[in-house]
């Protein structure tokens, strides 16, 4: 069997880590060179982008993908974790009207900072905040910019106890920080209940493979039929094409300038990630540099 190159649109199911994923994969796929992108808490189940083979190289740029989720807010309660699989720190008596929760997400739309929860694997001074956590040490936690496109409700029968909302939104969002701020600007604390990633990018939750079925596929010999080509999730890169002068160029990871490219470098701007092509195929990715003699610096090579 050839090679196993590209990504993977797998469902991940509620209880198991997005390590647990990979491992698994490992195993069906047989091989160790899988990496997966956006992390996905146990509680939490839906889209989980696998990246295996030469589209490893690519997974820092599918963490920049927009993020879809459905999301359960649960009022009355704060834990530690900001969903309700943690230990409650907090309770607080719920008193809003519908009109006031839709108000609520309708102000968080757009740009702000967020603060992450403490139980989570951002690093500060070199250690995992959860660590901070699991030890009782208290440690500051800088907010970080994020942007949510669409923020709406889909269910709101059971308000003020628990809603459903959807909301898209950038990288570095979390979302239990979301219902734990929502809480707070209803006058009220809130936790995560269930959360679905219904699309990163443009991988579909309805498109998701279970893992038992990428099992049945690699018995029959389907499974590469399911694979995404490395240069799937990148096309929001513009591209460069090597003419047949930097072909050769190309393939050995020199530069590209002018003379040795297609397209006109006039149109790029300094430091931005383009797909570098040799003619029609996708060869990796560069970045451009301005300056007195312009030219493309390939960075990942497929």
């Amino acid at each position: 069997m050839s090679e196993l190159n590209g990504y993977l649109n797998i469902y991940k199911e509620k209880g198991m880590t997005s390590h647990d994923v990979v491992f698994k994969a490992r195993q069906i796929l047989h091989t160790k060179k899988i990496g997966h992108t956006g992390t996905l808490d146990p509680n939490a189940q839906g889209v989980l982008v696998l990246c295996v083979g030469k589209a490893t190289k690519a997974v820092e740029y599918l963490n920049d993908l927009d993020k879809v989720y459905e999301a359960e807010i649960l009022f009355g309660q704060e834990t530690d974790t900001c969903d309700c699989t943690g230990t409650v720190t907090a309770e607080a008596p719920v008193s809003f009207t519908r009109e006031e929760f839709l108000k609520a997400l309708e102000f968080f739309k757009g740009d702000s900072m967020q603060v992450p929860p403490i139980y989570s694997a951002l690093k500060i001074n070199g250690r995992k905040l959860y660590d901070y956590a699991r030890a009782g040490e208290k440690v500051e936690i800088p907010p970080r910019p994020i942007q949510i496109s669409r923020i709406e409700a889909i269910e709101t029968d059971e308000l003020p106890y628990k809603a459903r909302f959807i909301v898209e939104c950038s990288k570095g969002t979390y979302i239990r920080s979301l219902c734990r701020d929502i809480g707070k600007k209803l006058g009220t604390v809130a936790c995560m209940g269930d959360l679905y990633r219904k699309r990163v990018g443009d991988f579909r939750i309805e498109n998701a493979l279970h893992l038992s079925q990428l099992k049945n596929l690699m018995l029959v010999g389907r499974a590469q039929g399911f694979f995404h080509e490395p240069e799937y999730a990148l096309e929001k890169f513009r591209m460069v094409t090597a003419n047949r002068q930097g072909s050769r160029f190309l393939r050995s990871g020199n530069r590209l300038y002018q003379w040795n490219a297609i397209e006109d470098f006039e149109s790029y701007e300094d430091s931005e990630i383009l797909r570098l092509y040799d003619q029609e195929e996708f060869v990796g990715i560069g970045r451009f540099c301005a300056g007195e003699e312009p030219y493309v610096q390939p960075i990942k090579m497929f």
